[in-house]
């Protein structure tokens, strides 16, 4: 399968999921995570607010405060088709921007990427390798290039493929928490 064909593929799946059905299989994800020593060291995490075809971040987000953590999230500069990243304090902080749940700048300080101990990757499918399909813009690949940090991502099973076809660019995430793992 091409890159357009496992993203419709995986889009297709998320969809037949019901609300109840991605909950409790994230829950079995979140629980996998916060038993990762990357996660336990960490102090700064970067995480995105999910959409219906992710994985559910928001009780990450809720973990991490209740642990002390530093919650960032990620704002789409599309001029410069770059992220930034803002620490969240309160969901309240969010507004939506084309479907994204992105923070107001105007109520978040900028954190820098050195500040942050490990980045959440999102994306729509995985290899064993760690390399991922995300959403198509690149913001992800851009921001990891100089990166030093950790980085994991979460996948439910239909998510995860032996192999997906890669580019020069592309970089695997350090660490893939999987389900029934």
């Amino acid at each position: 399968m091409n890159k357009q064909e496992v993203r419709a593929y995986v889009r297709e799946q998320f969809s037949m999921l019901t609300g109840g059905e991605r909950e409790q299989r994230g829950q079995k994800l979140h629980e996998a995570l916060y038993r990762q020593s990357f996660w336990e060291r960490a102090k700064a995490v970067a995480v995105t607010v999910d959409t219906y075809r992710e994985v559910p971040t928001r009780p990450i987000i809720e973990k991490a405060w209740r642990e002390g953590k530093t919650i960032v999230v990620p704002k789409v500069e599309r001029e410069r088709h770059t992220l930034d990243f803002y620490k969240l304090i309160s969901f309240a902080q969010l507004e939506d921007k084309r479907g994204l749940q992105e923070p107001m700048p105007s109520q978040c300080e900028q954190i820098e990427k050195e500040d942050i101990d490990v980045v959440i990757v999102p994306g729509l499918a995985f290899d064993q390798a760690g390399y991922r399909i995300g959403f198509g813009g690149g913001y992800y690949d851009r921001f990891l290039e100089n990166y030093q940090g950790k980085t994991a991502a979460l996948a439910f099973s239909f998510q995860l493929f032996p192999s997906l076809p890669t580019e020069a660019h592309d970089i695997p995430v350090h660490h893939l928490v999987k389900e029934n793992a």
